[in-house]
């Protein structure tokens, strides 16, 4: 038990000070730093999630080890049973990440910056706020002054609580559930953000691109889709791998041509297609969008892809 409480004390010393100056109050305390202790721990005000991993290599004692987790936590964070929220980590398919698992209802506000957001901490597998893409959102409320933004696969709508709160004269924000919308309509009036300005629009995302009007053009396009997707909602399954070429160059024709497309994705085995690469400006920005509080750098991928630029001609 020492060795995990050493590091836990050791890390919220590292921790808290950077979340206090942010402000932050959702973070990550614990990120599987030792292996006998499979779990990442997030901090959500005064509750913490509790992501646990099942490791084959200490399998016999992975309930003692679980057991000593928990009761770690009640000591050092002063909590008890109902603030602390277990999840339980695999292999996640489709959209089985984003269903709804429980019905307790145990739903919080937290602080990112300059908005608050509101997270579930109970009903499904994630809270609603994905706290490895906390940089991606600063990058965002940072650019989008006086921009159009458009955010696809919006979720609960974070990036556009960004966006606008950075300035954004419009953002568009598009998913095909309707919970999610609603959330992220809730996250809109928690801001005091107007809806009828930064419209919220519920579609298949890659129908909607395909019937979009060519004329409808953004400066900045915010782009997360899911790894897989075969939700029956949709008129054909996603892979990111196999189907990103087409959905980049569909959403690089919704650009200004001053704009810029921010790609990203969780598959960690995902490679950027070369073609990509010749045709637009790539810039990775995976390493900068990695938040201080996680160590894993293959958590997520990021990139800047713009138009490049056109040879001027002489005469």
């Amino acid at each position: 038990m020492n060795s995990f409480l050493n590091r836990l004390k050791k890390n919220i010393k590292m921790t808290r000070p950077w979340a206090e100056r942010y402000p932050c109050t959702a973070y990550r305390i614990y990120d599987r730093d030792i292996p006998e202790f499979a779990v990442s721990i997030d901090v959500y005000g005064e509750s913490l999630v509790v992501n646990r991993y099942f490791n084959n290599r200490f399998a016999e004692r992975d309930e003692l080890n679980f057991h000593v987790v928990l009761e770690g936590l009640k000591e050092v964070f002063a909590v008890n049973d109902d603030q602390i929220f277990v999840k339980e980590r695999a292999r996640q398919k489709g959209l089985s990440q984003y269903q709804k698992v429980s019905h307790s209802g145990a739903r919080t506000v937290v602080q990112e910056g300059p908005v608050r957001l509101i997270v579930n901490l109970s009903d499904y597998l994630d809270t609603g706020l994905f706290l490895d893409h906390r940089e991606s959102r600063r990058w965002v409320y940072k650019n989008s002054e006086g921009l159009r933004v458009l955010n696809l696969f919006c979720y609960t709508g974070s990036v556009s609580i960004h966006a606008i709160a950075g300035g954004a004269r419009q953002v568009v924000s598009v998913d095909m559930s309707a919970t999610y919308l609603q959330w992220a309509q809730e996250n809109l009036e928690l801001n005091k953000m107007s809806k009828s300005m930064h419209p919220l629009v519920r579609a298949d995302v890659l129908e909607w691109l395909r019937t979009l009007n060519c004329k409808e053009k953004f400066d900045l396009i915010f782009l997360d889709p899911p790894s897989f997707s075969n939700s029956k909602k949709m008129a054909s399954d996603f892979d990111v791998q196999r189907d990103h070429v087409w959905l980049v160059q569909e959403c690089m024709q919704h650009l200004n041509d001053n704009g810029t497309l921010f790609f990203s994705n969780n598959l960690r085995t995902f490679k950027l297609d070369a073609a990509l690469q010749e045709k637009y400006k790539t810039t990775d920005i995976s390493k900068k969008t990695l938040p201080p509080d996680f160590n894993n750098e293959l958590i997520h991928k990021a990139w800047l892809i713009r138009q490049r630029p056109t040879a001027s001609l002489h005469s």
